[in-house]
């Protein structure tokens, strides 16, 4: 548990201390927007492609740290071409490749983590605590010394933080287990037939593309509502911060009531957050709810791996939490974006911000007409193909 701990805390670390200034540095390298969004937008869609066959790649492996192991190694190699290359079709390139590793790494590093959490007897929140953790202080941090040094520092910082993730990663002991061989023809008609999967993977991203919509546009909101743009920092420091003692309050929480009323927690926290902010004036009270945003992650984010893990076959855990993380953030980052700008260009940010109440509030209403059928019960196996599937 400590190793599991300390890898997760290095991991995002590393994570803020390279992520959210890539596309200040490109813009210092003189890239204009345009290319940036185009540089970055790789990132997403390689994502989407990346993490189910990486997933599918990994349940066919007896030791699933392998590859996490290379994703480790291979992150902070391409991410420094990011620095040597200028033009953009190289840093498209870069995107690609970058994505095809990072994009895989955490799903799967959380897919061990549970499958170790539910034969030791501790929870995925415990964990995973510590990186919230890390990357609130790393934020913090970070942000204040790259305004002194220069954002080409985030290279090695990055670079240094990956080796001692991957070192202690490395050190995690994990018993190697005889998978069953499923082909791809198989996977994908369980999947379909997995009605509770499916329906869960929809109302998860109604409330992915509203996150995805805030963390783009939460700096526009600011500069829309006239407020002081130096304290949209701070917004997104709240929101981080609490979400360190929500993990661990989440386990309690989700081991008395259940997971998917962690899921409807969860949607309504969103649900006022962005309520309040589709209406207030007040920067205070703007600044007082991103405390929602950072609760309503932390349940979400602890309460949806294990309801995925619990859905999944044992041969096939990583290829369907790599699949609900693609069909979720990451078609749903996409979408979000586009239609964040598209709704902000028409009616306004605080119409926005209505909009994303909206798809919260369905996704709450969804997961509680839903509840019995949606929560996991663990009792109750997969089968092969051929065989019923629980839904």
């Amino acid at each position: 548990m400590r190793k599991l701990s300390l890898y997760y805390f290095f991991y995002y670390l590393a994570a803020s201390s390279f992520g959210p200034y890539i596309s200040i540095y490109l813009s210092e390298k003189g890239i204009s927007l345009i290319s940036i969004g185009l540089i970055l937008s790789m990132l997403s869609l390689t994502g989407i492609l990346a993490q189910p066959i990486m997933g599918i790649l990994n349940d066919r492996l007896s030791d699933p740290r392998r590859i996490v192991l290379l994703c480790l190694l291979l992150m902070p190699v391409f991410a420094l071409g990011y620095y040597y290359f200028d033009t953009v079709i190289a840093l498209c390139l870069v995107s690609f490749f970058y994505a095809m590793f990072q994009s895989s790494s955490a799903p799967l590093s959380d897919v061990l983590t549970v499958e170790i959490a539910n034969s030791q007897g501790f929870s995925f929140g415990s964990i995973r605590l510590w990186g919230a953790l890390s990357f609130a202080l790393g934020s913090f941090i970070t942000g204040f010394v790259y305004g002194k040094v220069g954002y080409g520092a985030s290279f090695i910082s990055y670079a240094l933080l990956m080796v001692l993730a991957l070192v202690t990663f490395y050190t995690v002991p994990y018993k190697a287990v005889t998978r069953a061989k499923v082909s791809l023809k198989q996977h994908a008609a369980q999947i379909l037939r997995h009605q509770s999967f499916l329906t869960f993977v929809l109302f998860s991203f109604l409330i992915a593309t509203s996150i995805a919509i805030n963390f783009n546009f939460l700096p526009i909101y600011f500069k829309e509502a006239g407020f002081n743009k130096g304290w949209i920092g701070t917004a997104y420091s709240i929101a981080a911060i609490i979400e360190v003692p929500m993990f661990w309050f989440a386990v309690k929480l989700h081991r008395r009531f259940g997971l998917i009323p962690m899921m409807m927690l969860a949607a309504l926290c969103y649900s006022v957050k962005c309520l309040v902010m589709a209406f207030s004036t007040q920067m205070g009270l703007v600044l007082a709810v991103q405390l929602f945003d950072g609760i309503a992650f932390a349940f979400m984010a602890s309460a949806s791996v294990e309801v995925i893990n619990r859905y999944a076959p044992s041969y096939a855990k990583a290829t369907y939490q790599t699949l609900f993380v693609a069909l979720t953030s990451g078609i749903g980052g996409i979408i979000g974006s586009a239609l964040g700008g598209v709704v902000i260009s028409h009616w306004g940010v605080n119409k926005l911000y209505l909009f994303m109440f909206s798809l919260c509030f369905i996704a709450l209403a969804g997961f509680t007409a839903r509840r019995k059928q949606l929560e996991p019960r663990p009792d109750r196996p997969v089968k092969l193909e051929g065989e019923a599937i629980p839904s």
